[in-house]
């Protein structure tokens, strides 16, 4: 790890970062074969809840192998631009769990998740909840992916205000 790059974030922080943002990176694996998909979640109960088709890759990739690594990361600055006489940099912060994932069956229970799914989203955009309704059709549709939670460590990289 550079020296720049510091573990600085308590689970708490994690967790809020977490439910604070709304797009990660899923990171998967099956016989050897690596794959990632970048994809919006909803943090659900201190759960990762992601909504998709109900066939694909990930899934296949799932199926294959629950054990997988999600990543959040954010930039609280723009990139620096490169000055020529000085170090190219920027801040940033990632949120790396890493857990077990689960295809939820339960037509009743994908419900429920999409719910919640929504609710979360209305609240990040400061929407009533209560308004628009998630239909129980749409649980036919679309598949759902919960990630237990077993670690979860973050990395951020230094303060650049000596780049300014």
């Amino acid at each position: 790890m550079s020296e720049q790059d510091k573990k600085n974030m308590g689970r708490d922080e994690m967790m809020k970062m977490l439910g604070e943002e709304d797009t990660g990176v899923l990171c998967m694996s099956r016989d050897g074969e690596p794959y990632g998909v970048t994809l919006s979640y909803a943090l659900v109960d201190g759960e990762i809840v992601i909504h998709c088709a109900t066939k694909g890759r990930k899934l296949d990739f799932i199926a294959a192998n629950p054990r997988v690594c999600f990543v959040v990361s954010r930039h609280p600055d723009r990139t620096v631009p490169h000055q020529p006489d000085s170090e190219c940099n920027y801040r940033y912060e990632s949120v790396h769990c890493f857990g077990k994932a689960r295809i939820v069956e339960d037509p009743a229970e994908r419900l429920g998740y999409l719910r919640k799914f929504k609710a979360h989203f209305d609240a990040l955009r400061g929407l009533d909840p209560d308004k628009g309704h998630v239909p129980d059709s749409a649980a036919a549709k679309t598949g759902i992916i919960v990630i237990s939670i077993d670690e979860v460590t973050s990395r951020s990289k230094a303060d650049i205000s000596r780049l300014d």
